[in-house]
């Protein structure tokens, strides 16, 4: 391959995610085609994972301002979970305390819970903790909170 026509291969010929053109990536992410849509996600963590930071901020920005598609949220919510940076967690814990637990938005909430988790714990234990005395909280919800900042893990049915 010519590294001049296509920059984001290595003379080794490797795939280099970080010096792949966003634009194209960018649009499908905001389209209407739902292949298009997941594939521009997980391009989208590639990318920042492998050092680009502005596939992580335009992530944040999809979950700030995307609509009630749950399914969709979920893989946004995915998608961030190499996105360990606190204004990252910080959104996280405001979209526990904004969306109203319900049968419709309960497995968002555990998606949001299980990123979270795997988050680095310097990160996230205050978050958790603050929920854990949160009153805006069920009791049940918090003694989840209790148990994650206790065990550091949760269990499939745990909520």
């Amino acid at each position: 391959m010519d590294a001049g026509t296509t920059p984001w291969f290595t003379k080794e010929g490797f795939f280099d995610p970080a010096r792949f053109p966003i634009d194209n990536i960018l649009q499908q992410a905001v389209g209407s085609d739902e292949d298009e849509f997941r594939s521009a996600l997980r391009m989208l963590q590639a990318m920042h994972h492998h050092g680009r930071k502005e596939p992580g901020v335009f992530l944040l920005g999809m979950l700030v301002t995307w609509n009630d598609n749950w399914e969709q949220r979920m893989a946004i919510v995915e998608a961030l979970s190499v996105v360990e940076t606190q204004a990252c967690v910080d959104l996280f814990f405001r979209e526990l305390k904004r969306v109203k637990s319900s049968n419709t938005t309960r497995r968002y909430l555990t998606a949001i819970i299980r990123v979270l988790v795997k988050m680095p714990s310097e990160l996230v234990l205050p978050g958790f903790e603050a929920l854990a005395d949160d009153n805006f909280f069920t009791p049940k919800m918090r003694n989840k909170f209790k148990a994650i900042l206790e065990e550091g893990m949760v269990d499939d049915d745990q909520f």
